[in-house]
């Protein structure tokens, strides 16, 4: 085993016992997330985007022989369709991907049953990716784009600026859950 795949799993392994620590290993915080009453999961993403995106963006400027970014095309029909069925599934099950898995190493039955439903959908999409690609992915394929490459400004300056915002909504969010008292 190299010694990326052992940072990764080092890393993966402490990140899954931090979010099983803090309880995400129980879907009543992503039910009660999606039902608007308690933005924790929703702060936890939030601040994970931004300071990954911070992230990715110092590699890449500072230290591009160690930062293979790959950027994925923007398939606009695919992405909202996508994300509907992941929605619907993230809601049924009350697990995001993540937590899923902090519920699997857990020993949580309900964070087994998720993970096993993310991969028979993962199979389904596989097995009907070559009639959805022809209606969901080709007509608005925009290809591997990206918004500092949109805007014409530097990864970084972007990328900082949309963290600042990301972490301005979590602000927001904090203040809402203290008014609320959870």
């Amino acid at each position: 085993m190299d010694t990326k795949m052992i940072l990764g799993l080092g890393t993966g392994v402490l990140f899954g016992f931090a979010l099983h620590r803090a309880g995400f290993s129980r879907c009543g915080i992503v039910m009660r997330g999606l039902a608007l009453r308690e933005f924790t999961m929703l702060k936890v993403m939030l601040t994970a985007i931004a300071v990954g995106m911070v992230g990715a963006a110092v590699l890449a400027t500072f230290f591009p022989d160690y930062a293979h970014l790959k950027v994925k095309p923007l398939y606009v029909g695919g992405i909202i369709v996508g994300g509907l069925i992941f929605g619907v599934g993230m809601s049924i099950a009350g697990y995001c991907p993540g937590t899923a898995l902090v519920g699997l190493g857990g020993g949580i039955r309900d964070g087994a049953l998720a993970v096993m439903g993310a991969m028979l959908g993962s199979f389904a999409f596989i097995l009907a990716y070559p009639t959805l690609e022809p209606v969901l992915i080709k007509p608005m394929d925009f290809g591997k784009v990206t918004l500092h490459e949109v805007l014409g400004l530097p990864h970084l300056m972007v990328a900082l600026v949309m963290a600042s915002l990301l972490m301005g909504l979590v602000f927001w969010l904090n203040r809402l859950d203290a008014q609320r008292g959870t």
